[in-house]
């Protein structure tokens, strides 16, 4: 993330999607390590051990739009699109 456009969108997407994963029920923070670009850390209320950070990067297959990504690297869908990252994240945490 280059400049402070890309730098305010980050974090704005970044917060919806934890605003959306807090109302779904899991454990959701956004995390800003100095050494790093911020993520959400999510998590199963119910079962602790289910767990998943969440980042953005550019997807470059696509043209280089902002999309998120699992920890593995899988990307999971545009960063625009936070219901859309929400529910794919409750389908592989389980949170029901």
């Amino acid at each position: 993330m280059d400049t402070g456009t890309t730098g305010a969108a980050l974090a704005r997407y970044l917060q919806e999607l934890r605003d959306r994963l807090d109302a779904a029920g899991f454990t959701a923070a956004v995390e800003t390590p100095l050494d790093t670009a911020p993520y959400v850390r999510v998590g199963n209320r119910h079962a602790p051990v289910l767990s998943e950070t969440i980042r953005i990067d550019h997807y470059r297959v696509v043209g280089d739009a902002l999309w998120f990504f699992y920890s593995c690297g899988d990307p999971i869908c545009p960063a625009r699109e936070t219901a859309r990252a929400a529910e794919e994240i409750r389908n592989v945490l389980g949170n029901r």
